[in-house]
This record gives structure tokens, C-alpha cells and sequence, in this order.
């Protein structure tokens, strides 16, 4: 009775059952729970929109020491933290006013205040989607192995990621004054509201600057997935360039430190 058999050897001394005596037994450390989820293993292999493998994980003393590339990621952090409140904040040009006249000056400046709040927002997208992802690619290759921080820098130092990253950082510190300025035209105008009547636009002008931000806000998303995509093609490429270049090295190097016979040792 092999079903009885089995069951016997899960039997600990004191004739109780013992699921460890069965996982030790087996050899079968992943538990459980060690298999993909059905779903998941669905959408890790028809969309890649998962991963369910990580990149290697070595504990390697060197990564606990400071470096200047970790200095200037705690600087570029800072940074990312103020454009993300800012981009909470510029976020109230989604519950603008919209009854826009450009046949009048209040509509004019109403106009422009929207206009410039909606570049702010854009801008500080930008600015808070570079300050985590750089960070977040930094730290996974400078924790990929022996040459981590050397990958690291090799996508830290690439000009695409310079060039955003510089962008990212004036984006934030220009928006600034913009913010204010916004800000002061849509308190023009409310105190316009106060006094007098606002008249609504006509439908072909209102329609029209619907269709205009909607425009604007498409061009918006499509920059920023642009954004995404450079950024991710970069990292992927100096993780697959150092690899290549480090397993060879890395196994030679390891086959060295092991013993290489049988024979006793002399000293």
C-alpha cells in the first residue's frame, strides 16, 4: 500500500503528523505556495505585464558602504518628494471653472491661469516619474551583483538619463513661480466673480477648447510613456551589457576557489 507507506514516513516519533518531516523528505523547500498563481502565470505569459523571476540577490558587504552615486540619489529623492506634493496640488485644475469667454478679459486670463496650471502639472508628472524611477532602477542594478555599482553608474551616466534627469530638476524649480502665478490669476478672477456676472462662451467656443485640452492632455500621456519606455530600454540594456560580460569572469573566478583535488594539504 504505497498511499500507506507515504503517509507513515510524515509520522513523527511520537506518532503525531509532522508536515516538516514530509518537506524535509521530499526535498521540497518552496512550501505550498511556491507555484505562480494561475492568473498570474496567464499574464506573465500572453501580456508580460508581470515577472514572477527577480533579478540576482547577493549579499555582498560592499553594498552597505556609502558612495557619492548613493549621495546623489538621496539629493534627486529630495527633489522627487516636493514635485510629487506639487503635482497634488496642480491637480485643482481639474475642478476649474470652465465657463472660458475669450471674448472678454476675465475669460482671457482664466484661459491662461488653466493653461499654466496645466503645464505645472505636466511638469512636476515628469519630474516625480524620473525621481522614483531612476532611484528605483539606481538601486537594483547597484544590488545585481559583483559589478552592481558599476552598472549602477553605467545607467546613472547615460546621456538619455542626464538629459531627463536634468530635465526633471528644472521642471520642479521652474514650476515654482508658474504655480504662483497661476494662482494669482484664478484669484483675479474669482474676485471678478464677486462683483459681476460672468458670461458663458458659446457652444462651438466651448466645444472647441475641449477638444483642445483634450489634445494637449493626449500629447501629455503619450511624451510621458515615451519617458517610460527610454528609461526602461536603458536599464534593461546595461543590466544584459554587464551580465554578459560578468558570468564568464565571475564562474572562472569561482572555479578557481574551489579545491581542485583529493590530495591532502601540505600546510
Amino acid at each position: 500500500m504505497p498511499g500507506f507507506a507515504s503517509a507513515m514516513r510524515t509520522v513523527g516519533p511520537d506518532g503525531c503528523y509532522n508536515p516538516m518531516r514530509k518537506l524535509s523528505m521530499e526535498g521540497d523547500y518552496g512550501g505550498t505556495h511556491k507555484d505562480l498563481n494561475p492568473i498570474m502565470e496567464l499574464l506573465e505569459t500572453t501580456t508580460g505585464m508581470v515577472h514572477s523571476e527577480s533579478m540576482e540577490m547577493y549579499n555582498d558587504p560592499r553594498f552597505f558602504q556609502g558612495s557619492v552615486l548613493n549621495k546623489r540619489l538621496a539629493a534627486f529623492s529630495s527633489l522627487s518628494v516636493v514635485s510629487g506634493l506639487l503635482v497634488g496640488t496642480s491637480t485643482s485644475v481639474i475642478s476649474m471653472k470652465k465657463d472660458i469667454n475669450l471674448m472678454t478679459l476675465d475669460g482671457q486670463l482664466q484661459l491662461l491661469g488653466f493653461a499654466i496650471m496645466s503645464f505645472v502639472l505636466f511638469a512636476n508628472v515628469i519630474a516625480t516619474y524620473i525621481g522614483v524611477a531612476q532611484v528605483y532602477h539606481v538601486y537594483r542594478l547597484e544590488t545585481a551583483g559583483p559589478t552592481g555599482f558599476e552598472m549602477a553608474c553605467a545607467y546613472y551616466l547615460n546621456p538619455n538619463i542626464v538629459a531627463w534627469r536634468h530635465m526633471a530638476i528644472k521642471c520642479m524649480l521652474n514650476s515654482l513661480p508658474l504655480f504662483l502665478v497661476s494662482t494669482g490669476l484664478r484669484i483675479a478672477v474669482n474676485f471678478d466673480r464677486v462683483v459681476q456676472h460672468m458670461e458663458a462662451p458659446s457652444a462651438e467656443m466651448a466645444r472647441a477648447l475641449a477638444l483642445t485640452c483634450l489634445a494637449m492632455y493626449m500629447a501629455m500621456g503619450v511624451l510621458l510613456y515615451f519617458i517610460h519606455q527610454k528609461h526602461v530600454g536603458v536599464f534593461r540594456e546595461r543590466y544584459e551589457v554587464a551580465k554578459a560580460r560578468e558570468t564568464p569572469f565571475v564562474s572562472h573566478v569561482r572555479s578557481m576557489m574551489g579545491s581542485k583535488g583529493n590530495r591532502p594539504l601540505d600546510v
